[in-house]
Order: structure tokens, then C-alpha cells, then sequence
């Protein structure tokens, strides 16, 4: 991780590359959790999603129905 800020002017080209103030890193720390844990959030949710269709697919073969009719009653999902 850099501690860094590339700015760039699209006009002229000019490049300066300069330290972050406190405030731009206390930002950068926070913007990086809450990435964190929007990703998190979505591998639970896949996984509830897959645990939910895995107990679905369950009960219905305990009810005597095969794949294919499962599959039909599921939309193929």
C-alpha cells in the first residue's frame, strides 16, 4: 500500500505525486474496510443463496421428487 496521491492534469499532462494529508489517509483506511466488507457481505450471501437452494434441493428428494423435476420446479436454477 502506498501512502501516496498520483494527480494528474488531463489538460497539460502534469504529473505530481505527493503525500496523503492525515484526513486523505483516515479516508483511505475507512473507504478500504468498507470495501472489505461489502465483499464479505457478498461471498455470505452467495452462500446463503447456495445454502438455501442445497436444503431446497434436499427437502424436495426427500419428497420423492428426481433432479430433472427439481430442476423443472426451480426454473433450472
Amino acid at each position: 500500500m502506498t501512502d501516496t496521491i498520483l494527480i494528474v492534469n488531463a489538460a497539460t499532462g502534469e504529473t505530481i505525486q505527493r503525500e496523503r494529508t492525515a484526513e486523505e489517509q483516515a479516508q483511505f483506511e475507512l473507504d478500504q474496510a468498507a470495501a472489505a466488507l461489502a465483499e464479505q457481505a457478498a461471498v455470505d450471501a452467495e452462500a446463503a443463496k447456495v445454502a438455501a437452494r442445497e436444503s431446497a434441493v434436499a427437502k424436495l428428494s426427500a419428497l420423492g421428487l428426481n433432479e430433472v423435476e427439481i430442476n423443472a420446479m426451480m426454473g433450472g436454477v
